[in-house]
């Protein structure tokens, strides 16, 4: 029943991310919070976004902004200590209310669409930092990197492309990490597998749903569902 449930639930999340390039990791780990522990949610969520990315290079690797990508990695690899710090000490309950914050917050900066003038790609590490901490803690790098890139000249294919590479390579850091302090762990790694088929099929539905209708927004599609799940698990908690 629970593994039914979640394979729903991840093949749900991997329509989004094949669509719009993000929003997988946080609905996964919002969506597994349910049924299994926060920390081993978000474990699952990023093993899954990682193993589930690949299929996406083959349309973005033509299309990735190479002077972009660089700062952010760094970035992002900066923070990823810090993120590792507070799993690893907050308690499992505060882990769940800050993964429906987090999402909720995401879920806010869909909606406002923020248009930020003043950002420019000088500030791509700390948009780097923020979302890879934000990876790590709670699934929900997402968001922070798109508002930045939503407010950068450049098209709508490098915007997707960009944030697909990032996140392959953020899910990857942080893996190790969770390798690190323990919390990747072989029942994880099993309960990711047994999921990835969901992931990678909802995946290519999405992708299919972008070339047949590609002008959805993200306002009336992921950001609902970010802030339904959060108030939901904020009310549950």
């Amino acid at each position: 029943m629970e593994i039914g449930l979640a394979m729903t639930m991840i093949l749900f999340a991997g329509v989004i991310r094949g669509y719009s390039g993000f929003g997988f990791a946080i609905i996964a780990a919002l969506s597994l919070s349910f049924i299994v522990s926060p920390l081993q949610a978000v474990t699952i969520a990023i093993l899954l976004d990682f193993l589930s990315t690949f299929p996406l290079l083959k349309r973005s690797k033509t299309t990735i902004n190479i002077r972009l990508i660089a700062p952010l990695c760094i970035g992002m690899l900066v923070a990823v200590p810090f993120s590792l710090y507070f799993i690893s000490v907050i308690s499992e309950s505060g882990l769940k209310a800050f993964i429906a914050m987090m999402s909720l917050v995401a879920g806010t900066l869909i909606i406002l669409d923020l248009r930020l003038t003043w950002l420019h790609q000088r500030h791509a590490f700390w948009a780097g930092a923020i979302s890879g901490f934000s990876m790590t803690t709670a699934s929900s790098g997402g968001p922070p990197l798109v508002t930045y890139l939503m407010n950068l000249t450049i098209k709508t294919s490098e915007q997707r492309s960009t944030a697909i590479v990032f996140f392959l390579l953020s899910s990857a850091i942080s893996l190790i990490g969770f390798m690190w302090i323990g919390a990747f762990n072989q029942g994880s790694f099993i309960t990711g597998l047994w999921l990835l088929p969901a992931a990678l099929i909802g995946n290519v539905l999405g992708q299919k749903l972008y070339l047949s209708v590609p002008n959805l927004s993200a306002k009336t599609t992921t950001a609902p569902i970010l802030i339904g799940m959060a108030l939901l698990m904020l009310i549950s908690n």
